[in-house]
């Protein structure tokens, strides 16, 4: 006879039960201890300490609340935001922030397919890689796994992976919220106002649940408020359930030391202690004895638990899976490499005496390329993290770069700058391209040191006293040094500074002033970078090409030799010193975040970046013509139409912004906030197009906590249609908004 989880689904499929139903009845044959360990990861901290010993993170699904006896298959969870970690056999795909740049959600959920099919194929259900935090300091070690400064491009881009997952899993939107520092992640308070948290920091949560049906939540380790967020009832249960309506979007806890007290936790609403048995497994039973913790939580999620595993089960039931052999396959890889291409960013792109750009390379002109910068022989992929792919496929730089038929391609690594000095002086060479910028030891999520005191509190049966944990914590970390030296320096942390590191930076200026007319500057990098202005006045071309996945090489080939456009536009605006930026602290216990940081905080202060937020120049010209007139908006939704002419000489896409805000803003108001954007078509020469922007309020409005809802004050507003944030040759427009409201439960209809 099959297990009742499975008669249970075939009953759904008959119509003889509802999903509810089903719940209810296998939760009535479930043994209290196992809907105990329904809530926490499978394993043991001696079996988990062993796997990560021997075949490293995530090499296979870390599962949690699987019962045999009743055939519940649990969660199996994988991470990460570039590719799916199992068996080491997925797709490592450009980072998230690289792939934001693109600004198209669409190729965002073709990448969001791809890494579901590979996720299923490989023995997963669970997929914990949609990171959408909003870092107000650009120094965020992880600012790689997220989607920008802007909220409504984070909240698009979680949306869109979310929607391509799902087809295949379930998707799992983190860390919730306000964890946006590494070094003190562990122990940092982050004090935030509910007006700022509900309209700055959780609007791009939300619109992931909602466009795109993302059906879990991963709370994160740092404390909001006071309260630690994996036992934070106001954000878990008043927010999410009470405030959004999410009563079965599933919530787990950050992993290792995202739970703190098991009572308050479940009663907070968080349903499942990730990754291992840890602080439940030793309170929680005890604590349901002394009546200090409610069995009606433990039921409440696990019923949860249950609805959610029915539904993905119901929505994947009847289609195939994919074979083992997706995972990593030649169209996943195609796809990468296209996604790396549109991600890169041309920042600088000199016109020559007849004026042709400098890029792309003309194939038939160019015979030698000097390729200078070790990180042009680099296989790295991202930091080396939690997310962190190791992909056997990996194309280098300078491996691509070598493919280009007809061309010599002489490399340095740099370290000897005379030697750089005379190899930019030769007359052969037509164009040196250096590749600068950081590792995972620069920038990445911070994976040391270990602290005593969470050892004792998280793993109290195997540290019950402080001097034993802090004896283990300085043995590990001493192994660690040691495995870091070895690979090359332990990874991690908030970056130090804005600038890049002094020999990149003498490196660069020796290029500029020896070669600068033939200078391609590449950086490699999260996010913004402060240049030298030298090296930024002499550069022929200046390409921001971030983390570029497994073919960075093919997709940097083809886009410098005009195979492939570099179209991306910057998801965080580059400034022109680190004043620029907001005052926070990476290493203090205790921040405030307002609402004003990125190209908000450059309105507010009245200076400009080198490189603004939406920012990035393509091999064509692509021209706006022709814009719509907007009535008065009554509603939260609008539409822009404008018509768009290439009138350069290469195939071009552009993307369309448009930003809005108060014609008379007072020092409060945001001068202007992205309402909308999208990428048009591939334009060949002289081609034109009708584009529509879909655009929302949203950004505009204002919490008002008495009525749980939103608010856009009535009055007159400029809307710019924009190529950037500040795009002086903005098509602009006065129109009258009324007074529009809507309640956070609203369920958004009209997705970008």
């Amino acid at each position: 006879m099959p297990p009742l989880f499975q008669t249970q689904l075939d009953a759904i499929t008959s119509g003889s039960t509802t999903i509810s139903q089903a719940a209810e009845a296998i939760l009535s044959q479930l043994r209290d201890d196992e809907k105990l360990w329904m809530l926490d990861g499978d394993d043991g901290a001696k079996d988990f300490a062993i796997k990560m010993a021997t075949i490293g993170y995530c090499h296979t699904t870390q599962d949690a609340g699987v019962v045999e006896r009743l055939g519940i298959p649990g969660i199996k969870f994988s991470d990460g935001p570039r590719g799916i970690l199992l068996g080491g056999k997925g797709t490592a795909f450009p980072v998230s922030s690289s792939r934001a740049a693109t600004f198209n959600p669409r190729l965002e959920e073709e990448v969001g397919l791809a890494i579901g099919k590979e996720l299923r194929a490989l023995g997963g259900n669970y997929f914990g890689g949609v990171c959408v935090n909003l870092a107000p300091n650009p120094k965020w070690g992880r600012l790689q796994e997220s989607y920008g400064e802007d909220p409504l491009l984070v909240g698009s881009f979680g949306a869109a992976l979310s929607k391509g997952v799902s087809k295949n899993a379930m998707a799992c939107v983190k860390h919730f919220a306000l964890n946006s520092m590494e070094n003190m992640r562990f122990s940092a308070d982050v004090e935030c106002a509910e007006d700022v948290l509900h309209e700055c920091y959780l609007p791009h949560f939300r619109q992931t649940l909602e466009e795109g049906g993302c059906e879990s939540i991963m709370s994160a380790y740092n404390s909001c408020n006071g309260e630690w967020c994996g036992d934070n009832k106001n954000l878990l249960n008043v927010v999410v359930r009470d405030t959004w309506g999410y009563e079965d979007v599933i919530i787990t806890s950050d992993w290792l030391w995202g739970t703190r007290d098991a009572s308050k936790s479940i009663a907070a609403g968080l349903d499942v202690e990730m990754p291992i048995q840890s602080v439940r497994a030793f309170h929680l039973a005890k604590a349901l004895r002394d009546g200090k913790a409610d069995w009606e939580h433990v039921d409440r999620i696990v019923k949860r638990l249950l609805r959610a595993q029915l539904k993905l089960h119901m929505r994947i039931e009847g289609t195939e899976k994919p074979a083992e052999a997706v995972a990593g396959c030649e169209e996943h890889r195609e796809l990468a490499k296209r996604v790396a291409a549109e991600g890169m960013t041309l920042l600088k792109n000199t016109a020559s005496y007849n004026g042709d750009q400098f890029l792309p390379l003309d194939s038939k002109k160019t015979k030698r390329i000097l390729v200078v910068g070790e990180l042009a022989v680099s296989d790295q992929t991202g930091d080396r993290g939690s997310s962190n792919l190791v992909d056997p496929t990996v194309v280098t730089p300078l491996d691509g770069l070598k493919k280009q038929d007809g061309v010599e391609v002489v490399y340095l690594d740099g370290s000897n700058l005379a030697q750089v000095e005379r190899a930019c002086k030769d007359k052969d060479v037509d164009a040196v391209f250096v590749l600068v910028g950081y590792t995972g030891i620069e920038e990445g999520e911070y994976v040391s040191t270990f602290d005593p005191a969470l050892l004792s509190t998280v793993f109290p049966f195997v540290f019950p006293h402080y001097l034993v944990a802090k004896a283990f914590t300085y043995v590990l970390d001493k192994a660690l040094a040691v495995y870091g030296a070895f690979k090359g320096g332990l990874p991690g942390g908030d970056r130090q500074s804005l600038r890049l590191k002094r020999s990149d930076e003498a490196l660069i200026n020796v290029v500029a002033e020896h070669a600068g007319s033939k200078m391609i500057l590449g950086i490699e990098s999260a996010g913004p970078v402060v240049l030298p202005k030298t090296v930024r006045q002499q550069a022929a071309a200046i390409l921001h090409t971030g983390y570029a996945g497994c073919q960075f090489g093919n997709a940097l080939r083809e886009v410098l030799f005009g195979q492939a456009e570099p179209a991306g536009r910057l998801a965080y605006g580059f400034v022109e010193s680190e004043l620029d930026i907001v005052d926070i602290d990476m290493n203090a216990t205790k921040v405030k975040y307002d609402r004003f940081w990125g190209y908000r905080l450059g309105q507010q202060r009245q200076v400009r970046p080198a490189y603004p937020f939406g920012f990035g120049l393509g091999y064509g010209n692509v021209q706006l013509d022709n814009a719509s007139k907007l009535p008065s908006l009554k509603g939260r939704f609008f539409e822009v139409q404008v018509t768009v002419k290439n009138q350069g000489k290469h195939k071009s896409s552009d993307v369309i912004q448009v930003y809005g805000g108060k014609t008379s803003p007072s020092s409060g108001d945001y001068q202007r906030v992205l309402l909308g954007f999208t990428r048009t078509k591939y334009l060949e020469q002289g081609e034109s197009e009708s584009v529509t922007v879909q655009c929302r309020l949203d950004p505009l409005a204002r919490w008002i906590s008495s009525e749980k809802s939103f608010k856009v004050e009535e009055g007159s507003y400029d809307i710019s249609i924009s190529k950037y944030e500040g795009d002086d040759k903005s098509h602009t427009q006065t129109v009258k908004i009324e007074q529009v409201g809507w309640s956070v439960k609203t369920q958004i209809t009209q997705a970008q």
